[in-house]
């Protein structure tokens, strides 16, 4: 099933790609040249250096330009000479020397930028990113029904945002270039790829904005309410990456402005600035995407019928005593616990799960056993798991007690809110279908907590993300030298 819808997609992607080229082939063979002439000169002359390859079928005025319609006739080389006089055939004139190329299969190129049926490629630009959109938006649909708790998920939801926003970008300058083409001519093609990240980018500098100051204020009362540490600045640091990339993408557009000229350097210029946009706006749709997919995780409600509840240990006092985050994770689970109860009369068995660091004086696991018997679960219903040293340990131990009591038991996690998806994440990689409850933290420590999941995502998939980041900046660099590719073709 998955191979088959592997196909459809990838057919549709042909299709998007089939109809662009085709498109420009067919419309290929006309091409408007627009030459600035504010003042309204009437007469034009306009010289072909080779004759018979393209011919001008017609000269009009509109909106400021003088705009020249060539038709090819056959393949090969010509300079056009286009000057356009004033109304009193006078010395104030304007002169504008075009190279000219018709390709083999009838399209003129324009030498240096652009060529005739640009405006498909753009409308191609903007199915791809309307089809990836789509897709992305079923993906995530299907998923979050049947598998909510996959790093996959998040991905769609990043492609949602980063499509997205590409498809509303792409649309615009479509109609631009058809609505008003003397405004799309001459940088337009060559410069889109960087251009069209860029103004992605300009979009959600509000949001950056306000984004990074909430998390460097957030951060600031968590220092002075629980002390400096390390790691209570993943939120300032988080903060900072998105200043200096920021920074970064406005300097590359600053210094890398829209060109005409096809040389290497210009080449290379389009190509950094459309690399640096494209990697930026990826790192920003992912960052958001973690965070609507914790804040999902955190306000889901699982269903009433659970055989085993697992409680993720964390850090254990100095007196053997379950600290703040892991009291409240206990309290959370035999809230549930006892809802359960009441409203189905089922009950639940725990499995406390963390075994003992060097500095605590028993095992997490033991702990959370010793609270919950205080709470009044009877011992027969805990089920330590003292062996785990991390989440995903967590989860593949505590499944094997839950299932050497029952097979195909329903299992919940317990743990703290900011931690439910990466611990479902670790859930399924473990085997284990299982939904997650979270216990509350207060409102300074949960931005920078989340910070910290983020980052733990990026790094335990990062060779998806590589991946990723590859892809987007390959197709951003072919896009940029779309030109180039032309003329290499042309010569």
């Amino acid at each position: 099933m998955k191979a088959r819808s592997t196909l459809v997609i990838t057919v549709g992607y042909l299709a998007i790609i089939a109809f662009t080229v085709i498109a420009i082939l067919l419309s290929g063979k006309n091409f408007k040249v627009h030459l600035p002439n504010p003042e309204h000169y009437e007469t034009v002359t306009v010289h072909f250096d080779n004759e018979g390859v393209i011919e001008n079928t017609g000269i009009s005025y509109n909106d400021g330009y003088t705009v020249f319609d060539l038709h090819s006739l056959k393949e090969g080389k010509t300079q056009l000479t286009a000057t356009v006089y004033n109304d009193n055939n006078m010395l104030e004139s304007i002169t504008v020397v075009y190279d000219l190329t018709v390709l083999p299969t009838g399209v003129i190129y324009l030498s240096g930028y652009e060529y005739g049926g640009y405006q498909f490629t753009v409308l191609g630009m903007a199915l791809i990113s309307v089809y990836t959109f789509v897709i992305s938006a079923y993906q995530f649909s299907y998923r979050r029904k049947k598998q909510f708790f996959s790093y996959k998920t998040m991905l769609d939801i990043a492609m949602l945002l980063f499509f997205g926003l590409l498809s509303f970008v792409y649309t615009a300058f479509f109609i631009l270039s058809i609505v008003i083409p003397q405004r799309a001519d001459g940088w337009y093609i060559y410069n889109l790829a960087g251009f069209s990240m860029s103004a992605v980018f300009m979009v959600s500098i509000p949001f950056l904005v306000l984004f990074s100051a909430f998390l460097s204020f957030s951060n600031i009362a968590l220092i002075r309410r629980e002390g400096f540490a390390k790691s209570n600045l993943f939120g300032i640091f988080i903060s900072l990456v998105l200043f200096a990339g920021s920074l970064l993408c406005i300097i590359t557009a600053v210094k890398n402005p829209n060109s005409t000229v096809v040389e290497m350097s210009y080449v290379r210029d389009a190509v950094i600035r459309a690399v640096v946009s494209s990697g930026f706006v990826y790192f920003e749709c992912i960052l958001f995407a973690a965070m609507a997919c914790t804040q999902y995780a955190a306000k889901y409600e699982p269903k009433y019928n659970q055989d085993f509840i697992v409680i993720l240990g964390c850090k254990v006092g100095r007196d053997g005593k379950p600290l703040g985050l892991l009291r409240g994770r206990i309290d959370r689970a035999l809230e549930f616990y006892n809802k359960q109860l009441e409203k189905t009369g089922k009950k639940a068995f725990f499995i406390p799960s963390g075994g003992q660091g060097s500095d605590e004086p028993v095992s997490e696991a033991l702990c959370m056993k010793n609270y919950l018997m205080e709470k009044g679960i009877p011992e027969n219903e805990i089920f330590p798991e003292t062996n785990s040293t991390n989440t995903l340990e967590n989860m593949k131990f505590s499944k094997r007690i839950a299932d050497g009591h029952k097979k195909d038991s329903n299992i919940l996690f317990a743990t703290t809110n900011y931690h439910i998806f990466r611990s479902g994440i670790y859930s399924a990689k473990a085997g284990m279908r299982a939904d997650g409850i979270g216990a509350k933290t207060k409102w300074y420590f949960w931005p920078n907590a989340q910070m910290r999941e983020f980052i733990g995502l990026l790094a335990s998939e990062w060779k998806t993300n590589i991946l990723f980041i590859l892809t987007i900046v390959a197709v951003s660099a072919l896009f940029a030298n779309i030109s180039t590719l032309v003329s290499f073709i042309a010569d």
